[in-house]
C-alpha cells in the first residue's frame, strides 16, 4: 500500500541535497553558481524544472547546474519507489529561488504529485561567498581557468609536500623528545 506521508518530506530533501557542499564543481558551490550567473545576467528570479532539467531564464542554463539537476531525479525515483508509488508519480518537480542583497538566495521546492497533491518545503536561505564569472565565458575566460588550476596543482606539490612533510618531521622529534 502507497504512502502519501512518506513523500512530504521529499521537498526538503531535494532542496538540501541541490545546495549541499557535496555539490562544488570547480570554483563554487550551487549557490556560488546560481547568484555570480542571476548577479550577471540581471535576473533575481530563476525557476529549475528538475525533471525537465530545464533552467528559466534560458541564460543561466550552464553546465554546473544541469549537471547537478541529474542525481536529483534519481532521488525522486528512490523517493516515490520507498513509498510504494510509480516512478512516474512525481508530475512536476521545480525550484523557485529569488537572489536577495548581499548575495543570499531563498529557494523553495515545489513538487506536484499524480493525484493532483502540492508538497512545498519550508523556505530555505543559502549565501553566496565566491564571485567569479559564471555566464558567456569567452575562450580567455577558459584558458586562465586552465592556466590557474594547473599553476595550484603544480604549487601544492613543490609547495605542499614539503610543508606537510615538515610538520611530520618536527612532530616526529617532539614526540620523541616527550
Amino acid at each position: 500500500m502507497a504512502k502519501i506521508k512518506l513523500l512530504n518530506g521529499l521537498p526538503n530533501n531535494l532542496v538540501q541535497s541541490f545546495f549541499s557542499t557535496t555539490r562544488y564543481w570547480d570554483k563554487g558551490y550551487m549557490s556560488d553558481w546560481i547568484v555570480n550567473a542571476g548577479i550577471e545576467t540581471k535576473t533575481n528570479r530563476i525557476t529549475i524544472d528538475i525533471l525537465n532539467k530545464r533552467v528559466e531564464p534560458k541564460v543561466i542554463e550552464i553546465k554546473p547546474i544541469l549537471y547537478n539537476l541529474n542525481t536529483l531525479g534519481e532521488i525522486i525515483i528512490k523517493a516515490t519507489s520507498h513509498a510504494g508509488f510509480s516512478e512516474t508519480h512525481i508530475k512536476q518537480a521545480t525550484f523557485e529561488i529569488e537572489i536577495l542583497d548581499n548575495r543570499l538566495i531563498k529557494c523553495f521546492a515545489i513538487v506536484v504529485c499524480e493525484n493532483g497533491k502540492t508538497l512545498k518545503s519550508k523556505e530555505y536561505h543559502e549565501k553566496s561567498y565566491e564571485v567569479f564569472k559564471a555566464v558567456n565565458l569567452t575562450v580567455l575566460d577558459k584558458l586562465q581557468n586552465w592556466i590557474m588550476k594547473r599553476y595550484y596543482r603544480i604549487k601544492f606539490f613543490v609547495l605542499g609536500r614539503y610543508a606537510f612533510r615538515q610538520k611530520k618531521y618536527t612532530k616526529r622529534l617532539e614526540n620523541k623528545m616527550n
